[in-house]
């Protein structure tokens, strides 16, 4: 019975007799189990003086009084193991000592079973609230054993950098700078590198100034949004790298304003008699579709054509109400082509090409993708984006959302490198195991 209960338990340690004892109580209107065992052995030396055990020179001295030590939940019933600990006096220095155990910590009494559970969930998008509750302890306690994984976690070494990188920032806390925060990661096998308080230059500047620079000119390329901050501190700070304008952030900001030219053109209409008002309010996806996509088969009822039609027809329909607004659709969608495409060449021909006759604000978007042209053309030549790093993004944003935000930043990038650290994903392990064979096998070769 006893070696079925340490099984349960999962203790490991062979010095822990367990009871053949399990008590159900009530404890504040919920029931709770509680488990009985007895920690003893015959110790090798004693723990003040140090002094090797040899004949009766440490005696056993009874037992300290039973130590309430938190279990992992059973049957959603909290659990606990009342543990006597055996007290040892040594006659060589007179001091007394109790036993050790490799199941609870020392001066604490939460089993270590408990603390990995705890940690697990840190590293999961759940707020510290409910990772209590599930672990059955206090909100506090949950905070102490995520400090505890600082050492674990932190970044200990500026050595080296990876060759493909990702910025990015996000809405950080209410103590950080700015209210905005940096945050970057490896571009190949996705690992999250670091969070910095602060988006500015001269905040970026002084953090990567950590790196020595022979390690910033190994960097081959980053991928960054529009944003020319980014820019200037790249070309300062990693000479020899590429910057690569993301193709999400480019194709959504066309996007945008060809939305914008519809919604414009659209309230023209919004006191007339006819059906161009609601077909550009009802049918904007149209628009946004690939044209290679836009179905001209299937039919179906329309109430604004007053008969079936299909989404070819209404978008021919759109395009002919307005020249400078179907100019404005073929650009776009010219550009987004080449962009999916991966043609530089068309791309680089698009963006350059005379913008006079569009809407204001499509022809603004490519002023500006004109502006950084260089940056747009190496989204195409190259296979990065930031889209790993969007996707931790909405990881964390998550968080705040379940957590109702964070009020310390130093608790906010210490939870984040946890999640992104603490337990490493079947998928990056086997990135990171071919990467490290191909190298061995380029060393080889050489």
């Amino acid at each position: 019975m006893s070696n079925f209960i340490t099984n349960l338990l999962l203790i490991k340690d062979q010095n822990i007799t367990m009871d053949d004892k399990l008590d159900l109580i009530n404890v504040d209107g919920q029931d709770t189990f509680v488990f009985h065992g007895t920690l003893s052995y015959n110790p090798k030396c004693c723990t003040n003086c140090g002094c090797i055990k040899e004949g009766n020179n440490i005696v056993k001295n009874g037992f300290t009084d039973p130590l309430k030590v938190a279990l992992l939940k059973m049957s959603e019933c909290p659990t606990y193991l009342r543990l006597k600990k055996q007290r040892f006096k040594c006659k060589e220095c007179n001091s007394k000592f109790c036993a050790e155990t490799s199941f609870v910590q020392k001066h604490c009494s939460i089993s270590k079973n408990l603390i990995f559970y705890i940690m697990k969930n840190l590293s999961k998008t759940i707020s510290f609230k409910d990772i209590a509750e599930l672990s059955n302890v206090s909100v506090s306690t949950v905070v102490r054993v995520m400090k505890s994984c600082r050492e674990a976690v932190e970044v200990k070494t500026h050595s080296t950098l990876p060759e493909h990188l990702c910025f990015d920032e996000i809405k950080s806390t209410k103590d950080s700078k700015n209210g905005m925060s940096f945050v970057f990661l490896d571009a190949k096998t996705h690992d999250f590198i670091d969070i910095v308080d602060g988006r500015t230059q001269h905040i970026l500047k002084q953090y990567f100034m950590r790196y020595p620079r022979k390690v910033r000119k190994k960097v081959k390329t980053i991928c960054i949004d529009i944003y020319p901050p980014y820019m200037n501190m790249i070309r300062e700070m990693f000479p020899n790298a590429k910057i690569i304008i993301d193709r999400f952030h480019m194709v959504q900001n066309i996007n945008r304003e060809l939305n914008k030219a519809r919604i414009k053109l659209m309230n023209q209409y919004k006191n007339k008699k006819g059906s161009i008002y609601t077909v550009l309010k009802n049918f904007w996806k149209v628009i946004l579709e690939d044209r290679d996509k836009v179905n001209s088969t299937k039919s179906f009822y329309s109430r604004s054509f007053k008969r079936y039609v299909t989404r070819k027809e209404v978008l021919d329909y759109i395009l002919a109400i307005d020249d400078e607004f179907t100019a404005s659709y073929g650009r776009v969608h010219e550009i987004r082509e080449a962009i999916k495409a991966k043609d530089s060449v068309e791309l680089e021909k698009y963006i350059d090409m005379d913008t006079r006759g569009l809407s204001k604000g499509v022809s603004k978007a490519i002023n500006t993708m004109n502006k950084h042209k260089e940056y747009m053309l190496n989204a195409v030549k190259y296979k990065y984006s930031n889209g790993p790093l969007e996707g931790f993004n909405n990881k964390i944003k998550l968080l705040k959302k379940v957590s109702y935000g964070y009020s310390s930043f130093s608790n906010f990038r210490l939870r984040i490198l946890i999640m992104s650290r603490l337990f490493v994903s079947e998928y990056k392990n086997n990135v990171k195991l071919k990467e490290n064979k191909k190298k061995s096998k380029q060393q080889n070769a050489a």
